[in-house]
């Protein structure tokens, strides 16, 4: 599968393991996420536990993956590859407040700390259902955003259903794709914040991978023997982000070109495609940044490119 529902749920650009997230709540908690992960996910391929947190930091220690065939392996590293991923098409409905998650994927992602502690946690069960939290009330909502740090990590965990629909085996020439079961094949994807291309890429996926989990280390607080990919952000901001995400079945190599919710079920014309679109809160002691469709490219081309524009995580990707 690549990275492809992980790419939906973190959206900032779509565990506190056992504990809840740090923000107060009156009531209990309604989902159990290490439940949601052993449910939903299931083991790694070598049977390892997903959850396990080896090093005390808080953080679960997801085994080293490997990117996408096609995947973005740098980010822009200067103002012409930067303006490259600045979207010409419609920009985003800021006025539109909810979120949403359509197609047969699901997953968890959470977010933490430089220390480790949990900050928020979003889950989707693939259903028709937007994303929630573990509280069980909507998330990536304008009103709820999903709250991650600029100097923290996310972890992800993702899963596609096994879906009529889904390709058994790929179009490619040349590509053998082995014993078929349904999965996302020969698939693209893209990763949209506020009208900027944050991160794209696919898979020929021969092995009907259908599970990823991975960490994206926004800090650069975890080393690289955590298999996480640092981002190191290289400013503090506060900023309140839309941001949306796509995968579509049998697209093929070539990157996908502009779209939003109105536009992608034409792109997909027939193959199985998932959306996800949502509110992302960077919340911390950094300064504001105006978040309107445009000043947020501004803003970031001028504090630099390296390290801004997500690179290609060698997230953990497996069939189930």
């Amino acid at each position: 599968m690549g990275r492809t529902v992980r790419t939906l749920l973190a959206l900032g650009v779509i565990v506190v393991m056992t504990a809840g997230p740090a923000a107060a709540q009156e009531a209990d908690p309604v989902i159990d996420l290490n439940e949601f992960i052993a449910t939903y996910i299931g083991p790694g391929p070598g049977g390892e536990d997903l959850t396990e947190d080896r090093n005390g930091d808080g953080i679960p220690d997801i085994p080293i993956g490997i990117p996408g065939i096609w995947d973005e392996h740098e980010g822009a590293a200067n103002p012409t590859e930067f303006a490259e991923r600045v979207s010409t098409g419609e920009g985003f409905d800021l006025a539109e407040a909810g979120s949403t998650l359509v197609g047969p994927c699901g997953g968890v992602v959470i977010s933490y700390d430089k220390e480790g502690n949990s900050i928020d946690a979003a889950v989707d069960f693939g259903d028709d259902g937007p994303p929630v939290d573990i509280y069980g009330e909507p998330t990536f909502q304008a009103g709820r955003p999903f709250k991650v740090r600029t100097d923290g990590v996310l972890a992800f965990y993702g899963f596609t259903l096994d879906t009529a629909s889904f390709s058994t085996a790929g179009v490619l020439a040349g590509v053998d794709y082995g014993d078929p079961a349904p999965a996302f094949h020969d698939h693209q994807w893209q990763l949209d914040v506020m009208e900027i291309a944050a991160d794209f890429g696919g898979d020929p996926n021969q092995r009907d991978k259908n599970r990823n989990a991975g960490l994206l280390d926004l800090g650069g607080v975890l080393g690289e023997e955590s298999g996480a990919t640092s981002l190191d952000l290289p400013f503090d901001f506060r900023a309140k982000v839309k941001a949306r995400g796509a995968i579509i079945d049998l697209w093929g190599p070539d990157r996908l070109p502009d779209f939003d919710e109105d536009t992608i079920a034409g792109l997909a014309a027939g193959s199985v495609y998932c959306y996800g679109e949502g509110w992302v809160e960077f919340v911390g002691d950094g300064f504001p940044l105006f978040t309107a469709p445009g000043a947020l490219a501004t803003a970031l081309a001028a504090a630099g490119f390296a390290g801004l524009l997500f690179n290609a995580r060698p997230a953990l990707s497996w069939r189930a």
